[in-house]
């Protein structure tokens, strides 16, 4: 059991009788398989009503104020696991409290403070419609009543980032919604030559995910190499096996470009085969589909990431 903290302000010696712990209060009205994030703990009488924990998702922590709806000038945006948790409390604490508390949490954790405001100095509605809302009912956020907070911890294997958004909704319950990202590289597994060999004996086509490229180039990065090797030492093995090199993009960006973009990967895999690796140029045709074959949906990075790939398809 962790004992529950209280924060004390100087002013006026005001007590504030409203303490975060990370111990579960009322769990059987937190929704089955939710629990807190072990940083921020959650506000005394609080009720998690949404809980979703992903392994490989994007989160954008806006750690700024912002004049015009979209128009985002000061955020980070963040890549690894990320938990989303909108948490329900009775009337009683004010939002500056329930603010305050979370913002002495995150400090004892280590947490730099990045951002934080009120409505009026967030950017009221331009700031409520442009960070992440979590869905409703769970969240409800009066554009002129919430307060908003936004933290990063440090960590050697990646930062960690920690939002906080509270407001009270139109029936007089208090919402409060809190997102973790904790930075982390998604861990794609290689593909040898054997199994790029199975994969085409089985179904005709492979995907890759160890061919890097930055984004918007067609410059193959030095992390490639191992997956050219393999693909050169498939092709070594098997010399009357003919392939297409296929290049696939997310939907990000506009149709024509990712398609072109697809085409001028799928060209540079080939050239550095041929080059490197001196596989006939006749065994060899590059394709770009751009958007048009997804195998996950493109509404969470993970699968925008399972999207952009390169696949083998026995020509």
């Amino acid at each position: 059991m962790i004992r529950p903290f209280r924060v004390i302000t100087g002013l006026l010696a005001v007590l504030l009788a409203v303490t975060l712990s990370t111990a579960i209060h009322a769990a059987t009205a937190d929704v089955k398989g939710s629990t807190d994030h072990p940083l921020t703990g959650r506000f005394e009488g609080s009720v998690i009503k949404y809980y979703k924990a992903v392994g490989f998702d994007a989160y954008t922590v806006l750690t700024g104020q912002v004049r015009k709806q979209g128009a985002v000038q000061q955020s980070s945006r963040v890549e690894g696991k990320v938990t989303r948790i909108a948490y329900d409390l009775p009337p009683g604490a004010t939002l500056l409290e329930i603010a305050r508390n979370f913002e002495i949490r995150l400090r004892d954790a280590g947490f730099e403070i990045l951002y934080q405001c009120a409505a009026k100095d967030c950017g009221l509605m331009a700031f409520r419609y442009t960070t992440e809302v979590l869905p409703a009912p769970h969240m409800d956020v009066d554009p002129w009543k919430y307060h908003y907070l936004a933290g990063r911890l440090k960590r050697a294997g990646g930062d960690v980032y920690a939002t906080m958004l509270v407001s009270r909704s139109g029936s007089g319950k208090t919402k409060i919604q809190v997102i973790v990202a904790e930075e982390q590289v998604m861990d794609y597994k290689m593909v040898d030559a054997e199994q790029m060999a199975k994969g085409l004996a089985a179904d005709g086509h492979i995907a890759l995910y160890n061919i890097f490229f930055d984004t918007d180039k067609a410059d193959l990065k030095p992390e490639s190499k191992a997956a050219i090797t393999e693909i050169a030492q498939l092709l070594k093995s098997q010399p009357e096996l003919h392939l297409l090199v296929v290049g696939h993009t997310d939907n990000v960006g506009k149709l024509g470009y990712n398609e072109k973009l697809s085409q001028r990967r799928a060209q540079a895999v080939v050239t550095e085969l041929v080059r490197q690796h001196v596989i006939p140029k006749a065994r060899l045709t590059p394709a770009g589909v751009g958007m048009y074959t997804p195998v996950a949906s493109n509404h969470t990075e993970a699968g925008r990431a399972l999207n952009r790939r390169v696949e083998l398809v026995e020509r």
